[in-house]
């Protein structure tokens, strides 16, 4: 029997226009899913995230597997039953949600990257919480050019390639420092205006929009706390 492989899921859901992420990781192997979709409830959306990583184990030949999910209410039981044949042994553990972080921002991301309604700004402030000011200098700064990037480039300590953004949108550098100070630290803040003592601030859809045509994602996140740990 080979070892354990353990399986995160997750599901983000919005009541008002019934749409849902799904985030799946393999533990074991690092490899991550994320799916958006439409479902009744948040209780199927989550149901489906356990799907998908059921499924996700078949297709990669897992047989002894754990799945981890956050909705109590789901009935492993049953599906134990049914997936028992598929399996040399299956297992259910339910954990609260503050252990599913990961794939939480996976399923969030899939569902922002494709609502109508991404509100990229509020979901960066959130995180930004939870990292160090050269992370997120370092998922944002690929929007950046010229002597702004520069500059980004040194007090985050990571030179990270730059991303595309459309051709109509203006004042790109202007707005990534302004989401900078809004977002980072006290000490992150007084650094950035220090230096660009001229930055405005803007309404928060003009972030979304610079985001949301920039095609970005919390993986993004991803990218730039390995580009610190690499730098470190």
């Amino acid at each position: 029997m080979e070892n354990n492989v353990i399986y995160l899921s997750d599901a983000s859901y919005d009541h008002s226009t019934k749409e849902a992420g799904i985030g799946v990781k393999n533990l074991s192997t690092g490899l991550c899913l994320s799916i958006f979709m439409h479902a009744h409830s948040v209780h199927e959306a989550e149901e489906f995230a356990l799907l998908e990583a059921i499924n996700h184990a078949l297709t990669h030949n897992h047989r002894n597997c754990v799945f981890v999910y956050d909705d109590i209410n789901i009935d492993t039981q049953a599906l134990g039953m049914f997936y028992k044949p598929m399996f040399e042994k299956i297992q259910f553990l339910w954990m609260k949600r503050d252990y599913l972080h990961e794939v939480d921002r996976l399923a969030c991301g899939a569902r922002l990257s494709k609502s109508s309604n991404a509100n990229w700004t509020k979901l960066i402030l959130t995180h930004a919480s939870q990292i160090s000011d050269e992370e997120l200098v370092s998922a944002l700064m690929p929007l950046t050019r010229g002597q702004t990037y520069g500059y980004l480039c040194a007090i985050s300590g990571t030179a990270p390639m730059s991303k595309p953004y459309p051709n109509n949108i203006k004042e790109v550098n202007e707005k990534i420092i302004a989401l900078l100070i809004y977002a980072g630290s006290q000490s992150l803040h007084k650094k950035l205006s220090e230096h660009f003592s001229s930055i405005q601030c803007y309404k928060q859809k003009y972030y979304d929009e610079l985001l949301k045509g920039s095609n970005f994602d919390m993986s993004w996140f991803e990218d730039s706390a390995y580009e610190c740990r690499a730098a470190a």
